[in-house]
């Protein structure tokens, strides 16, 4: 007597892998990929001068060490982050001053908490 030889059955997974692109294209259409949409950013012009600003500016400074400064009526101090909100609440308008060789995502982090914290106008401007 002789044996039978089974032959393997394998699924066709093409029309599987087909179903998984369609929804990877889906998804990826669907989704909404943008973080910092809604943030109210004025960027600076060429030849925008400080002195033009008003008598009561608040500018928020960031130094490529990641240390944050307050400057106030021309008055600059360290903070911390956490500090942040108890000096912006009362604001009409913020400045944040970032060092060029500081990273997209430190400056974005910091734009995105000022947003949350109060819901003004903020001026960016980079110095070396």
């Amino acid at each position: 007597m002789r044996r039978k030889k089974r032959k393997m059955i394998s699924p066709d997974l093409t029309p599987l892998i087909d179903i998984v692109f369609l929804l990877l294209v889906f998804f990826m259409i669907v989704s909404n990929f943008d973080k910092h949409g809604d943030i109210k950013l004025e960027l600076p012009h060429s030849g925008l001068s400080s002195e033009g600003a008003g008598e009561k500016t608040f500018e928020v400074i960031i130094d490529k060490d990641k240390r944050y400064f307050i400057k106030e009526n021309e008055i600059i101090r360290e903070i911390k982050i956490e500090e942040l909100e108890e000096n912006i609440i009362n604001q009409e308008e913020i400045i944040v001053t970032a060092d060029k060789d500081l990273t997209y995502e430190t400056v974005m982090e910091l734009l995105g908490k000022i947003e949350k914290l109060s819901n003004k106008t903020i001026t960016l401007s980079a110095f070396q």
